[in-house]
């Protein structure tokens, strides 16, 4: 599994009047596009994070003619809109491409001051190197990074339940993890009213998930290796 990273600059400073709004705007700041998806009625959103007002946010997405639909959220430190808009055929282009060509985007989309985009794909390097041949026309793209792909804690954690990552934060928190070692499976169990049996289980289905994946991002799978 490999990854790249390009980045896609457009000469007008944003991809769309969307973007372009947010650049012009004193009291508003783009971060990143934590989720983004083109819809079947031909419609796309966007979850955009934002340093600055909410108040700011609303007025922008109220004005630009392609928001179709929003909410914003005012967080601890920043921004957060989710808003559903009529893409322009680049921004289309951008969000067919991944699953056109077999590939996943890895975090979030970064947004630079001058309306760069960064962006992480992962899949087969042929796949990559496919989707990358060609780009929108009105883009200037270019590679940032390539490398073998390996998880990072955000993957690692993905398939642990809500409940094996209460047990697994409690049991770092008490010193499970500290060498010499700290607690007990009572002392784990006691903290989160459950058996110790049930903390061990629980720990030793984490430790087996986490370094299946550790393995699996190494060394590749079981099969692959026998072969």
């Amino acid at each position: 599994m490999r990854f790249a990273t390009f980045t896609f600059r457009h000469s007008d400073g944003g991809l769309q009047s969307l973007g372009r709004a947010f650049a012009r705007a004193d009291d508003v700041a783009r971060v990143a596009v934590h989720s983004q998806r083109l819809l079947d009625d031909g419609q796309a959103i966007y979850l955009y994070e934002l340093v600055g007002d909410a108040g700011a946010v609303r007025d922008i997405l109220d004005e630009t003619e392609i928001t179709t639909s929003y909410q914003v959220v005012q967080g601890t430190e920043s921004v957060f809109a989710y808003i559903h808009f009529e893409p322009t055929p680049t921004v289309e282009q951008l969000l067919r491409a991944p699953a056109e060509y077999g590939l996943l985007i890895d975090g979030p989309v970064t947004v630079r001051d001058d309306g760069t985009l960064e962006i992480t794909l992962v899949g087969e390097e042929e796949d990559i190197r496919k989707a990358f041949s060609s780009p929108p026309d009105d883009l200037t793209a270019s590679v940032k990074r390539v490398g073998d792909y390996h998880p990072g804690a955000e993957q690692l954690f993905t398939n642990l339940s809500e409940r094996q990552r209460e047990v697994l934060r409690t049991a770092h928190e008490l010193g499970y993890y500290q060498d010499p070692r700290q607690v007990t499976h009572q002392d784990i169990a006691s903290e989160l009213d459950c058996t110790p049996s049930n903390v061990g289980d629980i720990l030793r289905r984490i430790e087996n998930n986490i370094i299946g994946e550790i393995m699996t991002a190494q060394f590749g799978s079981v099969s692959d290796n026998a072969a």
